[in-house]
């Protein structure tokens, strides 16, 4: 709805840019109204492409996006940003986030494969305020501490990522520890 590549609509949900948005900030008021701006949030994938679908100018519409998500006072705005070389999705240009950033006045969480080296280089250049973890979360239960401590981060399996079951979130183990330890225990 929000791209120029799909939106083709020619009443007041298509054309320019603020009408291209007007969804966005009706649904994102509507849940604002219901439980409250400060439990809104809303993710975004500015340079993304899903199935074909792109915008031809992305910076101008998710900067646009962004003040008017702002102007609602959403608790949070989330991008997902994949970077050119990303892991799983691929973004079609250079993450938009540090130029978006002004744009909105509250807090930015940046997502898409970070690790701890490039997620504390993105804070610290102002680009965001938070980052979100995904995948190291699933191979790396004690994550928080990991980074704390300067541990290397277990890799994940794309194969255990989707089970049915408790296959991938539940039998990766904690730094130091060995993933048979607790099964020789629980036999004894």
């Amino acid at each position: 709805m929000l791209r120029d590549s799909a939106n083709f609509r020619s009443d007041a949900y298509g054309g320019p840019i603020q009408n291209r948005i007007r969804l966005l900030r009706e649904v994102t008021e509507a849940v604002a109204h219901e439980v409250g701006v400060e439990r809104t949030g809303v993710r975004l994938s500015p340079n993304g492409e899903t199935q074909g679908v792109r915008d031809s100018d992305p910076l101008p519409l998710f900067c646009s996006a962004a003040e008017v998500l702002s102007s609602i006072g959403i608790a949070n705005l989330e991008l997902r940003e994949p970077p050119l070389d990303g892991t799983f999705g691929v973004g079609y240009l250079h993450p938009l986030a540090a130029q978006i950033r002004p744009h909105f006045k509250g807090t930015l969480i940046l997502n898409s494969d970070f690790d701890p080296v490039r997620a504390q280089a993105a804070i610290d250049v102002g680009a965001g305020d938070a980052i979100a973890f995904g995948r190291p979360f699933i191979s790396n239960p004690d994550l928080v501490e990991r980074i704390a401590n300067g541990l290397a981060l277990s890799p994940d399996d794309r194969e255990r990522w989707f089970t049915q079951d408790t296959k991938g979130y539940t039998d990766y183990p904690a730094a130091g520890r060995d993933l048979a330890a607790p099964a020789a225990k629980a036999k004894a």
